[in-house]
């Protein structure tokens, strides 16, 4: 009997005791606590395929960036137009949310003031006579007067360069505010039309 009555006690014993020694024996068998291993691995990579959207517009002009965010464009457009310095100017127009007006243009001389103002008198006779305004057809803006506030400007070298920025400003667009649509019906949300004078 005395056998018998020992065997619950050990095992009782046996019980307490793994209960005390457990958590100790648990702290050196995790590697977050006590011991620590080597990792040789990094962290998992997972790709993920998707069409990409720019938010962001940015070319280089020589040198100079100018990075503009799709979502507070207004405006944007090309003009040409003549300045009463004798020049005529191929310029790239975008308007944003703040303040600033981004303008990249091209200068192209037209010759000299005596030139210039014997052109001008030579139109003005012609529009008195009834004559044709056809070569008349840009607008003149008097300079800095009618430029200049709130701008950031660049300069490109050729008019051939603010027509290849024009047409990438305006493919960002279409991607960014087409995002939805399939990139084959994106070039449907721009509707076109072209003018001759």
């Amino acid at each position: 009997m005395k056998q018998s009555s020992l065997i619950p006690i050990v095992a009782l014993a046996l019980v307490f005791v793994a209960f005390l020694l457990g958590p100790l024996l648990a702290q050196h068998e995790n590697p977050n606590q006590g011991v620590v291993e080597e990792v040789t691995g990094g962290p998992s990579v997972r790709t993920v395929r998707g069409n990409i959207t720019p938010l962001i517009w940015r070319a280089k002009v020589d040198g100079a960036v100018v990075a503009v965010p799709l979502r507070s464009v207004e405006y944007y457009g090309v003009q040409v137009y003549d300045t009463d310095s004798q020049t005529r100017v191929h310029e790239l127009t975008i308007c944003t949310k703040s303040q600033s007006l981004v303008r990249i243009y091209y200068i192209l001389p037209l010759g000299t003031t005596n030139e210039r103002l014997g052109q001008a008198a030579e139109r003005l006779r012609n529009v008195a006579q009834g004559g044709t305004r056809q070569e008349w057809v840009y607008p003149i803006k008097q300079y800095p007067t009618t430029t200049h506030t709130h701008m950031v400007e660049y300069r490109v070298k050729s008019k051939e360069n603010v027509q290849q920025l024009y047409d990438s400003l305006e493919t960002a667009m279409v991607e960014y505010h087409a995002r939805d649509l399939i990139p084959e019906q994106r070039p449907q949300t721009v509707r076109k039309i072209e003018i001759s004078n």
